[in-house]
């Protein structure tokens, strides 16, 4: 996941709490400027994480949960059967998959597996085990977060399995083989796995859980890994930081690895120590002000044009993004690097603030001024994202609308903007291969779930004919020049029908430390996004470290 996206760490942090310390203490974690590389002698030391802000875990390491599953779940215990480096548009590493073949018209898929790979209980990876993920998705709809149009599963030898789909599914390349995490079916085949939680997870990824309290869980080193001599680092570590404890945590060099917003983090972070204390902020993804559409009021084009109108999006990134980032298209196709995706007649569009202008929408719209009353949902741990949010509300007072902020607790916030029950929000959208991706999270109509049962995608609950067709155009073909085309449409329908506010695009938050392991992802290598909140990147991540100082 990614996730996730969409899960990931922000807020800084002013003091550790104290259960933060007791963890810390116990894990041997303090004082961390002062361990060094395996190269230096002595055992390889142990890398702590912060993936995202929590004050406790739950034991839930269950890859087919949307909500409550701990990072690391998907790639460092259970693994993809490729590798997709969203950095690297066409890029794709093999991974527990060696090949895969399209036929019948992107009907039928044909996955020739890695031999060799064994679960961490000793048992043999085989197709049974990729056959019954798949059949799982099947059999419990909920779990289908890609929308997989399956139909049925063959196991054609030990390490050959096919996927047949009502549909031409090349578009969903990257939800069959990038980021559904395989699961072993002699274990799950036991569960239900809507409600398992999976305590003790057995995977064939390049780690293994090896305690677990809700303050802290640590993985161990999967001795019986297929890549021979990986992953180099022996332990991972993550503690229940709070919002409030990650900037500490990375300021006193307790913190390894981060995905965290961090302001003025050039003076905060790096000063003192530029040497070892690093950054890496690609963008990933886009952050948009949802509105829900199943509320009257934002059904009418008129109120979202004008809502988009009021927004002052410079003024957010200057302050509340500290001008980490950029402000988004209005098609929400990501810039640079998007130019053939574009819709040609918005080619150049951008927003302007312009009040009268809205002000005017709103009355043509009709809405008795009273409805125009909102609460606006945001993450409290996403401080920038909170900050973000007094921005919208100071921006929509301007033209009548009366905004509510209201802070919530991550969990909370994922599970209210899942299920629909909320008024307005921001939140971001993973991007992928192309910006094909991010649109069809953002507008595919088989995303839109009713209100009260949890969605992977189209939050608002944007409903539209001439979105699906041309989500559908895109996906029935292999044509680059088509595909481009369709989505040219759904950035026009972005532009015109405004279904989402793009905002601006989503930095890849990771803060970094070079005292222990080197390696890491950087705008010269590019090898996989940076963040540890990035499934499965972060697993490739790791695997890429070695001891500083060789």
């Amino acid at each position: 996941m990614s996730a996730r996206h969409w899960k990931r760490s922000r807020t800084p942090l002013r003091h550790l709490p104290i259960a933060a310390v007791a963890a810390l203490v116990l894990a041997g974690c303090s004082g961390a400027p002062q361990e060094k590389g395996a190269a230096a002698g002595g055992e390889a030391p142990p890398l702590v994480i912060h993936a995202i802000d929590a004050g406790s875990f739950q034991e839930d390491f269950n890859p087919f949960h949307l909500e409550g599953v701990n990072f690391g779940s998907t790639g460092m215990i259970y693994e993809t059967l490729e590798f997709v480096n969203k950095l690297k548009p066409g890029e794709s590493t093999p991974w527990l998959a060696t090949k895969h073949e399209w036929a019948d018209k992107g009907k039928t898929l044909t996955i020739t597996l890695r031999q060799g790979v064994k679960w961490s209980d000793g048992t043999p990876f085989t197709a049974d085990d990729v056959a019954f993920t798949f059949d799982t998705l099947k059999k419990h709809p909920e779990l289908n977060t890609g929308a997989l149009d399956l139909t049925g599963t063959t196991v054609l030898a030990p390490d050959k399995v096919e996927l047949d789909f009502g549909s031409t599914s090349y578009a969903k390349l990257y939800n069959i083989v990038g980021n559904r995490a395989i699961v072993a079916k002699h274990l799950f085949e036991k569960e239900n796995p809507v409600t398992f939680t999976n305590p003790k997870p057995v995977g064939t990824g390049p780690y293994v859980l090896s305690a677990f309290s809700s303050q802290l869980y640590e993985m161990k080193k999967n001795p019986a890994y297929w890549q021979p001599g990986k992953p180099v680092v022996p332990t991972l570590r993550f503690p229940a930081y709070t919002a409030n404890a990650v900037q500490s945590g990375l300021q006193q060099g307790e913190i390894d690895w981060a995905g965290a917003f961090v302001p003025d983090i050039d003076k905060i972070y790096v000063q003192g120590q530029p040497e070892t204390n690093k950054y890496y902020f690609p963008p990933e993804g886009l952050v948009s002000l949802y509105l829900n559409l199943t509320k009257p009021a934002f059904a009418k084009p008129e109120v979202r044009q004008a809502i988009s109108l009021a927004v002052d999006r410079d003024r957010i990134v200057k302050v509340a993004e500290r001008d980490y980032t950029t402000v988004a298209h209005p098609s929400g196709v990501p810039m640079p690097g998007g130019d053939a995706y574009l819709p040609p007649e918005h080619k150049d569009a951008e927003y302007a603030v312009d009040v009268a202008k809205a002000k005017q929408l709103l009355q043509q719209s009709g809405v008795n001024p009273a409805e125009l009353s909102f609460t606006l949902l945001v993450p409290s741990p996403y401080t920038d994202w909170v900050n973000a949010a007094q921005l919208i509300r100071e921006d929509l007072a301007k033209i009548g609308v009366k905004v509510e902020t209201r802070g919530v607790a991550f969990q909370d916030w994922v599970s209210k903007v899942g299920k629909g029950t909320y008024d307005m929000t921001i939140r971001g959208t993973p991007g992928g291969p192309t910006p094909y991706s991010a649109l069809r999270t953002l507008l595919d109509g088989d995303l839109a779930k009713p209100v009260g049962t949890s969605s992977s995608g189209n939050y608002e609950r944007w409903k539209d004919g001439e979105t699906d067709k041309l989500i559908a155009d895109y996906a029935a073909t292999d044509d680059q020049a088509a595909q481009e085309q369709a989505v040219q449409g759904l950035g026009k329908i972005m532009v015109e029908k405004l279904p989402v506010l793009p905002l601006f695009y989503s930095p890849a938050w990771s803060q970094y430390r070079t005292g222990k392991y080197v390696g890491w992802p950087s705008e010269q290598d590019p090898y996989a996004m940076p963040s540890p909140y990035t499934s499965p990147d972060a697993a490739v991540v790791l695997l890429h470290l070695r001891p500083a100082g060789t």
